[in-house]
């Protein structure tokens, strides 16, 4: 399991916002998609984002297996695919060869919204508690 909080991002903007904010407080943060868009905006979208991310990074794939195999295979770590049981058997068996993670379900996440974000994030960040000392 990767290490919480979790906060949602949608673009770089977000990204680059939850990175600043985790480096001031020095606190620890994993990103995750907003759920389903392994499925509407696709591997590639997810990986482009993240890349050179520091950060835990997580694409909620939804209920789509294929989505969520093609993103282990394209290297990302952890998705999350809300699955029957025969196919998340099937993920995380691609997961041990590949050196990801298969998560079942959602954690809960800040939402950052469309005005205050910052201080939403570091208030979400500090009422935590993981930041680092």
């Amino acid at each position: 399991m990767l290490p919480g909080p979790f906060v949602t991002i949608t673009c770089a903007h977000d990204l680059g916002l939850v990175m600043t904010v985790t480096a001031s407080l020095r606190a620890n943060c994993a990103v995750v998609s907003p759920p389903g868009a392994g499925c509407v905006m696709g591997v590639a979208w997810w990986t482009a984002l993240v890349a050179g991310c520091p950060l835990p990074n997580v694409l909620d794939c939804g209920q789509a297996a294929g989505y969520a195999a093609t993103a282990l295979r394209a290297g990302l770590r952890n998705v999350i695919a809300h699955v029957a049981p025969a196919q998340h058997h099937a993920l995380a068996s691609l997961a041990r060869v590949t050196g990801g993670h298969v998560m079942d379900q959602r954690p809960d996440a800040l939402d950052l919204p469309p005005r205050g974000a910052m201080e939403a994030l570091e208030r979400y960040l500090r009422d935590d508690r993981r930041i680092i000392r």
